[in-house]
């Protein structure tokens, strides 16, 4: 199928804007029955009078479409898009623009982190990673022993992301939240020395409480504990939440805190990690936060389907160093490294655990390289196989669509697993946009109908990817991410089976019936693509 002009898109998308704007304040003046004539005949004086000084203001407005360029150059799509509004609305496109338009706080925050002194296990992660990437690319017959995928993705990520290839370590996959949180606040009451934990939304509900219960009990027992969370994602908690776990001895920070979070949740840079670090040793991660709609308790939603890993063995110590380094950039304090990596957990992992392959890695604003992003591209476009991937949110940039659709047309098993009902509504219409034109290369598209899913899995010719990167724009580019990348082909037989059991409570689309469905969820589909590219 022929993808739409890019030009009839970036045109309807500054249509689109310029409209909303015209019309919305008209229809609500009319509404408060404002004195639309008055307010014409004074902008029109106010015109008469100051025209003579139309042309340097047309020529400051030039510059300033110029900068604009300048600012978007990583786009060329958005910027011509905010060039015909900026045009079209001389004042309020302006405005308009440097609320929604500019991505400005990356540089500011990567120059935050850029200044943090890395640790000494910071450093000698990255060293490790520098000698294992020299050491595989000297050894030719070793490459030929690997599959062709896992030593070209492994390659990378310690070529970009400085993640080493931790090789000792026992994996358990936690299916859903009742799993996941049986194994996690188990885990913490167990904890001796310290509690580190890091999430995007926590709610103070059910589960949240039960959570903050816990970890009072455990400072108040002596246990170090740490919480970071999302000042966006989690901007429901309530400040008294946050003050009794201070009075019981929690340290506790949000993580960029911005004013008016409900109407900029979606234009600033969010922290969407799950981190869980108990005594250095045991580590999780996945697509679970804590609160009770994870444990399917939210009526609109139903049953929660989501994935969680629990890792023991050396991959703990790189969880550990994420957390380490946002937690410096929230309390601007470094943790003291025997409470990181405790003497009994920095030695090399026992050998009793399995030869278990696999890097955590870390993208966002912090990180040079889109490291996740770079990732999925490998796993995607080296796959001979099969690839069946799970993503609530599928609003991926054009590499990512041309690269699944590739795979397909090589005859790749391509199986795309998404949501039946939406959390997001424009995220929801935007993912539903993107699927005519895979299913039209061989992508096949199922629907979850067994409740919400959640999980965030790439499954390629025996690597698996697990947590909490979406396959969208907004988490490859803009978020703080943390995945982990598993080369284990037991592990990823594990999510395979539940990926198949996935498919059983699913409806797979149809190309045909698709090209039939109603105009008003074609509209929904256009409005939520454009409404999304510019966010």
């Amino acid at each position: 199928m022929r993808a739409k002009p890019r030009l009839v898109t970036i045109t309807a998308t500054a249509v689109f804007i310029v409209l909303l704007v015209l019309l919305l304040p008209v229809f609500l003046l009319g509404i408060l029955h404002v004195d639309l004539v008055g307010i014409a005949r004074t902008l029109h004086s106010f015109f008469l009078r100051w025209q003579g000084l139309l042309p340097h203001v047309l020529t400051l407005y030039a510059v300033l479409i110029g900068v604009i360029v300048l600012l978007e150059n990583r786009n060329p799509d958005r910027t011509l898009a905010w060039i015909l509004v900026l045009v079209l609305l001389p004042v309020v496109g302006v405005l308009l623009y440097l609320f929604l338009g500019p991505r400005i706080g990356k540089g500011k925050i990567h120059e935050e982190y850029a200044r943090q002194h890395p640790s000494r296990w910071k450093a000698a992660m990255e060293k490790r990673a520098t000698e294992q990437l020299r050491f595989l690319r000297s050894r030719t017959r070793l490459k030929e022993k690997l599959e062709p995928l896992p030593w070209k993705t492994m390659t990378l990520l310690l070529n970009i992301s400085k993640s080493p290839v931790a090789t000792r370590n026992h994996v358990t996959v936690l299916t859903n939240g009742n799993a996941t949180f049986q194994a996690l606040f188990r885990d913490i009451a167990a904890a001796k020395r310290t509690v580190h934990l890091e999430y995007f939304a926590i709610s103070n509900d059910s589960i949240g409480r039960k959570l903050k219960e816990l970890l009072e009990r455990k400072a108040r027992e002596g246990v170090i504990v740490r919480l970071l969370y999302d000042a966006v994602g989690s901007w429901k908690l309530g400040p008294q939440y946050v003050q009794d776990l201070r009075d019981a001895g929690v340290a506790v920070y949000p993580f960029l805190p911005v004013s008016f979070p409900v109407l900029r949740r979606r234009f600033n840079y969010r922290n969407h990690r799950k981190i869980a670090v108990l005594d250095g040793r045991v580590g999780f991660v996945g697509g679970l936060n804590i609160g009770d709609t994870y444990l399917g308790k939210n009526r609109l939603l139903g049953f929660w389907r989501d994935t969680h890993l629990r890792i023991e063995g050396e991959g703990v110590a790189q969880l550990q160093t994420v957390f380490a380094s946002d937690w410096l950039f929230c309390h601007k304090a470094t943790i003291p490294e025997e409470e990181l990596h405790p003497e009994s957990a920095s030695s090399t992992a026992p050998t009793t655990l399995p030869r278990t392959f696999l890097q955590i890695v870390s993208s966002g604003p912090d990180t040079d390289w889109s490291a996740i992003f770079q990732g999925y591209f490998s796993l995607i476009t080296s796959a001979r196989k099969r690839l069946w991937i799970t993503t609530p949110y599928f609003v991926p940039d054009g590499s990512i669509l041309m690269a699944l659709k590739t795979a397909a047309l090589n005859g790749v098993d391509v199986r795309l697993l998404l949501p039946s009902k939406p959390d997001h509504f424009i995220v929801y219409w935007a993912t539903r946009s993107n699927l005519d034109e895979l299913l039209a290369s061989g992508v096949r598209v199922f629907c979850y109908a067994g409740g919400f899913v959640h999980a965030k899995i790439v499954l390629a010719d025996g690597v698996a990817s697990v947590g909490t990167a979406n396959m969208d724009i907004r988490s490859l580019e803009i978020n703080f991410e943390v995945q982990s990348f598993i080369y284990d082909r037991t592990i990823t037989a594990r999510l395979e089976k539940d990926f198949l059991n996935d498919l059983g409570q699913s409806k797979e689309l149809d190309l045909h019936r698709r090209r039939h469905r109603p105009l008003h969820e074609r509209f929904l589909e256009s409005a939520g693509r454009l409404f999304s590219s510019q966010l």
